[in-house]
């Protein structure tokens, strides 16, 4: 069997065909009707009472722009979590990390064994996989400049028939 419904890219939603200016040449009409009825409206979640205090606070910075921008529903709540979450965790290892470096360099950055072998220290692995976690979550929400690459809004053309040629062209087009 050559190929089924799970081949392929997945379909790009309707609003990131209208922010790249429709390069696949999409129906307009079609991809305002998508836009317009999406499947899970545009609705800030609810906050999730189990999120810490740090990324309750992320979430309450966060959540209202996604919301103004379109590009978080209810049914996000989980992902968004995640990335709170994550924030939050980075940013606690990395006030940890300030805290056993005050006066020493490296010290919350590099752990030495009795062997005098150095290897990065917990502290560091720690943050280095929220920052990675945070990227990660973050990414879909276009919450990083290269997630947002995609995500330009198209530069309005410029009129095919200025002026007079505009007017002669309307009647016969």
């Amino acid at each position: 069997m050559v190929g089924n419904q799970n081949s392929g890219r997945p379909a790009k939603p309707a609003i990131v065909h209208l922010l790249n200016g429709n390069p696949s040449k999409r129906n307009r009409e079609e991809l305002l009707r998508e836009q317009a009825n999406p499947l899970a409206p545009v609705e800030a979640p609810a906050i999730p009472d189990w999120l810490s205090e740090e990324a309750r606070a992320e979430w309450e910075r966060i959540v209202p722009d996604l919301e103004s921008l379109g590009l978080i529903s209810r049914l996000d709540r989980q992902a968004m979590a995640h990335y709170c979450e994550a924030v939050a965790e980075y940013r606690f290892w990395t006030l940890k990390i300030r805290e056993l470096s005050q006066g020493q360099s490296l010290r919350g950055d590099v752990q030495t064994y009795r062997s005098g072998a150095q290897d990065l220290s917990v502290w560091r692995k720690l943050r280095n996989d929220a920052e990675r976690r945070a990227n990660e979550a973050g990414a879909r929400f276009g919450l990083s400049p290269l997630a947002r690459r995609s995500l330009k809004a198209p530069v309005p053309q410029g009129e095919l028939f200025p002026n007079e040629q505009k007017r002669i062209a309307d009647r016969y087009f």
